[in-house]
């Protein structure tokens, strides 16, 4: 076995499932990029770039479970074609609440990669994800993601 991390950050939109309100479903992409962190006397700094390569498509659906928890699963898609994707489902009841910015409600969740196609049909791991949501559907997820597949 092979273990892989991976950070992104995704962007789309999230809206209503059918004609259930409590289903949510939010389909979004992220593109190749580079993270950096640096600890300073001020705490922190952080940036995003670009980075040369493809791009990610995220799909999920979350099922509200109560004013501040859901339950849900989804799909990862690396690469234009998709051959290479991971299903995930939380593992618990992930949360969310309004943010310190009026109209945006903050969350995150613990995701359980359970395979997938391709290079991670075998895989196994875990994704953790935050993110928010505005009251016009923009979905911002960010991820960060342990994967464990075979050789």
């Amino acid at each position: 076995m092979r273990q892989l991390i991976y950070s992104m950050h995704f962007t789309g939109t999230a809206s209503s499932s059918g004609e259930d309100r409590k289903m949510l479903r939010m389909l979004s992409s992220g593109a190749s990029c580079q993270w950096e962190t640096r600890v300073t006397s001020a705490g922190f700094e952080a940036r995003v770039q670009p980075a040369e390569g493809d791009l990610a498509f995220l799909e999920s659906e979350v099922h509200l479970k109560t004013p501040d928890s859901f339950e849900g699963q989804g799909t990862l898609s690396f690469g234009e074609e998709g051959e290479h994707s991971l299903r995930f489902r939380t593992m618990e009841a992930g949360h969310f609440a309004p943010s310190q910015i009026p109209g945006v409600m903050a969350g995150a969740a613990s995701w359980r990669i359970e395979g997938g196609s391709g290079r991670f049909a075998a895989a196994a791991g875990f994704i953790t994800s935050t993110f928010t949501l505005s009251e016009s559907g923009e979905w911002n997820e960010y991820h960060c993601g342990l994967i464990f597949v075979r050789d």
